[in-house]
């Protein structure tokens, strides 16, 4: 085998280890980056459910209030 068929093998086995290697690390990012929305969605979906959630509170607060106000008035002619 000749000097350049050795150095031809030696940097194709370079390449083909280096190729392996990104495409492994691209998996694996994509499994990470996948992961990662799903946690994002679902930490949005809290958010939005707890800032609902504090509205409703306060609705139904402002109505018992009202519906109060309503009957001392009424209670009151």
């Amino acid at each position: 085998m000749s000097s350049d068929d050795r150095e031809f093998q030696k940097r194709k086995t370079e390449l083909e280890e280096r190729l392996e290697s990104l495409e492994n690390e691209r998996v694996s990012l994509m499994s990470e980056v996948e992961a990662l929305r799903q946690k994002r969605t679902l930490l949005d979906l809290e958010k939005k459910g707890a800032t609902l959630q504090a509205t409703v509170d306060m609705l139904k607060m402002e109505k018992a209030d009202l519906e109060g106000q309503i009957s001392n008035i009424e209670g009151t002619q």
